[in-house]
């Protein structure tokens, strides 16, 4: 659900970019030129918004274990396992 919720919000932002940047062309520049980069942009920002929205909602990977760790964790365990001597 947070994959497509992230999705849907980065396409409307990136939508009203597109749009932003293809009016401020429109002032300078026929619609014969603006048409084709808007298509662009559209595509693009569904490309790129996939992209990042997987990027955003990926599981974060657990802590590595360092060597010190490891021997901790061997330690203790030997410990507990290891016969009480009174």
């Amino acid at each position: 659900m947070g994959l497509l919720v992230a999705f849907i919000v980065i396409a409307i932002v990136g939508q009203v970019i597109n749009v932003a940047i293809c009016l401020g062309l429109e002032r300078f520049y026929p619609g014969r030129v603006t048409v084709p980069v808007f298509f662009i942009l559209w595509v693009a920002v569904f490309w790129l918004g996939w992209r990042l929205a997987l990027r955003l909602t990926e599981p974060r990977p657990s802590p590595a274990i360092t060597p010190d760790t490891q021997r901790m964790l061997a330690l203790l365990t030997t410990a507990a396992h290891a016969p009480m001597i009174v």
